[in-house]
């Protein structure tokens, strides 16, 4: 009893084909469920604050930390931090992006918890009075592109007025910014 060519192909390939779609059917499924049960984080949700200092070489590093008050959300990027003084006016320039060429990764953040960037500030003594004027700052204004305004959170500290003294990371999760 000889079966045809076709009938051969139709009973090994019927199954394949019914598996693969199956498994292709899911695996898109589930991204596009996902992608779409999670909206953005809205600018009201979202509670800047600034963590417990650490220091290290030179240079302390201040966690700044956004905590969800709103429902389930996504997030990603790199904070805009500028060192501000008296009537919120810029002292030195922003914090430069120290991630160029890092992928943000996207952080679901729940109800009350928190992702955090890490800010650092390095001692303006580091620095010879040629190259860095050192200023006080009374804080920070700080802003998350797409997901939160430009926000003011008290931080003293001092930093340079010639040069970058200031460095800023991707958002991770949890509160000590790294």
């Amino acid at each position: 009893m000889r079966r045809a060519w076709g009938e051969v192909a139709r009973g090994v390939l019927a199954p394949v084909v019914l598996v693969a779609g199956c498994v292709l059917g899911v695996a898109s499924g589930d991204v596009v469920a996902s992608a779409v049960a999670v909206p953005s984080c809205r600018p009201t949700q979202l509670i800047v604050s600034i963590g417990r200092p650490n220091g290290a070489l030179g240079t302390i590093y201040y966690p700044i930390v956004f905590t969800n008050h709103g429902a389930r959300c996504a997030l990603w990027g790199v904070p805009r931090v500028q060192p501000v003084g008296v009537g919120r006016r810029a002292v030195g320039p922003p914090a430069r992006n120290e991630s160029v060429g890092r992928m943000p990764v996207r952080h679901v953040v729940a109800t009350k918890q928190s992702v955090s960037a890490a800010l650092g500030v390095v001692e303006t003594g580091n620095y010879p009075p040629s190259r860095c004027t050192a200023r006080a700052v009374l804080g920070v204004e700080v802003s998350l592109p797409g997901f939160v305004p430009p926000t003011y959170r008290a931080l003293r500290t001092t930093v340079c007025t010639r040069r970058v003294s200031t460095y800023i990371l991707l958002v991770v999760a949890g509160t000590t910014g790294v």
